[in-house]
């Protein structure tokens, strides 16, 4: 079977992918700068907190407004990463019409699994009704003689269903099959989307039958 290969369907968009995570990228920055900020603000009001436990008054005045500070600049941090976290989102809402144009121009539908299964259809039934057709012609040659002797009377009194049970009906390719249908619609349509039936097996070459 000849292996097929898909060309890139995404390019438009991964174009569009890539613009995005530009974008993205800005913002990572920004969030990187602010969490570390954070973290020596944190670290800061953690050492504020110490100082304060020995410190004389005039200190624990000076600790307090430090700590003061702190928090202040801790509230205006958080507040900056919850603006952060709302210009993700609106970029995100800016990209949507620009990823779904380029995703709708995305070229899969070149790609018709009815035509391969009209294909292999037909393949596999000319295949098989060749064989048959050969197989009957082949037993009509010799089914004169045959039905010579099977004709006779004496034969038919002996065997009086030998006539009915040899015919060019009888020798055909052989087809064990359990299933109403060789190759069911609906595992078409899983097979579209990269599923093989549970139990499919590939077919074994000449050499390896039994």
């Amino acid at each position: 079977m000849t292996e097929v290969k898909v060309k890139p369907l995404f390019t438009e968009a991964e174009k569009a992918l890539a613009a995005y995570k530009e974008q993205v990228k800005k913002l990572d920055e920004q969030e990187r700068e602010l969490n570390a900020e954070l973290a020596t603000i944190e670290a800061e009001m953690t050492a504020n907190v110490f100082a304060q436990e020995n410190a004389t008054v005039s200190e624990s005045v000076y600790l307090k407004i430090q700590a003061k500070e702190l928090v202040q600049r801790n509230e205006i941090i958080e507040v900056l990463l919850e603006e952060l976290a709302e210009e993700r989102s609106e970029l995100k809402l800016k990209f949507v019409p620009v990823l779904r144009e380029a995703l709708g121009r995305t070229p899969y539908h070149e790609y018709d699994a009815t035509e391969i299964v009209e294909r292999y259809r037909y393949m596999m039934l000319t295949e098989i009704a060749d064989i048959g057709s050969q197989m009957r012609e082949q037993f009509r040659e010799i089914s004169p003689d045959v039905q010579e002797v099977f004709q006779d009377q004496k034969v038919k009194e002996r065997y009086p269903r030998l006539a009915y049970a040899y015919d060019d009906g009888h020798y055909s390719p052989s087809f064990s099959w359990m299933t109403k249908s060789v190759v069911s619609k609906d595992e078409v349509f899983s097979a579209c989307k990269g599923w093989l039936p549970q139990g499919l097996k590939a077919p074994q070459e000449e050499g390896e039958k039994q």
